[in-house]
């Protein structure tokens, strides 16, 4: 225990410079900063609100946090975490002198990734603070935006992103390790990014099988906090223009016919529940472990 705890003081000194810990503030810190000056600042100019715009805008900073944040830069930063935390032994070919210290070499892979946890959580808070500021700002430059913020529910979209994000953050541990390569795992994230755009929102007759795939399990997480209506998925915000329009029917010409009808579809034909909160949590958990426990195994091989 203690050698773990001399290699965790090792990776840390490693962090002082490391664009690992840039990336830590930096990304967020970006997000806020569409959010606020892209999404809010445009309701600077409003002089009277009306009720549906004050719903929109009292819960506004947690649904961002699901469709921009989760959406696009979360997938991102578990491509790119992992691999900047790899990055120094790989760019200055330090294995074989580490491996020929009395140190264990699954050790070394358990630190780095205690810190891929730690700096996943960190960054997750940070983007908290940073919204709670920005309400700050927006309602003392207009009291009509002087909104409550929303803590718990904020918590609990961040908490769920973090949970759902074990399984495919312990599988970029693993590849950051066996490839010498920072192309690799942002390859994997624009792939992952664009499975999560394609699938979600659709309705499906077992919608654990899309909600568990590692790469989409993150959105679906943190989703079910904000879900509304009988729809088993909100869309993705890249998505969200590609899917079937309520009432319309739209002819091969690109012509929009508007049906009118007694019952709404969602009424006639009701869709599957959605994959339950405790599976998503379990399988994240157990999926997670599993990963991590391959990736620990395979660290101990002997490295040309």
């Amino acid at each position: 225990m203690r050698a773990f705890f001399r290699l965790l003081a090792a990776e840390g000194m490693k962090l002082r410079r490391s664009p690992a810990l840039r990336l830590v503030w930096l990304l967020p810190l970006l997000f806020v900063l569409v959010e606020g000056l892209v999404v809010e600042r445009s309701f600077l100019g409003l002089r009277v609100l009306t009720p549906k715009v004050k719903t929109t805008l009292d819960f506004l900073q947690v649904k961002m946090v699901v469709a921009l944040w989760g959406g696009f830069f979360h997938p991102l930063m578990l491509a790119i975490l992992p691999a900047l935390l790899f990055r120094p032994e790989h760019r200055f070919k330090t294995w074989r002198h580490l491996h020929a210290m009395p140190l264990s070499r699954r050790g070394i892979f358990l630190a780095k990734a205690t810190y891929a946890l730690m700096l996943s959580a960190a960054m997750l808070i940070l983007i908290g603070l940073l919204l709670w500021v920005d309400r700050r700002i927006m309602g003392w430059l207009s009291p009509l935006l002087a909104f409550h913020f929303h803590g718990l529910q904020m918590a609990k979209v961040l908490g769920w992103l973090w949970l759902g994000s074990l399984p495919v953050l312990a599988l970029y541990l693993w590849l950051s390790d066996r490839i010498n390569s920072l192309a690799v795992p942002v390859v994997f994230g624009l792939l992952g990014l664009l499975l999560t755009i394609s699938l979600t929102g659709q309705e499906l007759p077992q919608p654990w099988r899309r909600d568990l795939i590692p790469w989409v399990l993150p959105y679906a997480a943190a989703e079910q906090v904000v879900r509304s209506g009988p729809a088993q998925q909100e869309a993705h915000l890249a998505g969200a223009l590609f899917q079937p329009e309520p009432n319309i029917v739209r002819l091969p010409s690109g012509k929009k016919i508007k049906t009118w009808q007694n019952i709404p579809d969602e009424m006639l034909f009701p869709p599957p529940p959605p994959t339950p909160s405790w599976l998503i949590a379990t399988f994240s958990l157990l999926a997670g472990a599993l990963m991590i426990g391959l990736g620990y195994a395979d660290a101990g091989r002997n490295r040309n």
